[in-house]
């Protein structure tokens, strides 16, 4: 389930899957659980991992930081 984040109309916070670090890091894809996440990044390969933060589907943008960090780990 995807949770919206209602401080920035159109992002929805979730786990990215991504290679390197911003911000010119690869990014693979976005999932609502950590797990969803874990799993896909050991598909993508051995360089990508899973990241906290949100994703704006219009503009294919993912961003993370501290401050996105998750509440429930």
């Amino acid at each position: 389930m995807w949770s919206s984040d209602a401080m920035h109309p159109g992002w929805v916070r979730g786990w990215g899957v991504v290679k390197g670090e911003p911000p010119g890091w690869e990014f693979w894809g976005v999932f609502p659980t950590r797990a969803e996440a874990e799993e896909a990044a050991a598909e993508a390969g051995e360089e990508f991992h899973a990241h906290w933060g949100a994703y704006h589907e219009d503009r294919d943008e993912f961003v993370s930081g501290p401050i996105l960090e998750p509440v429930n780990g």
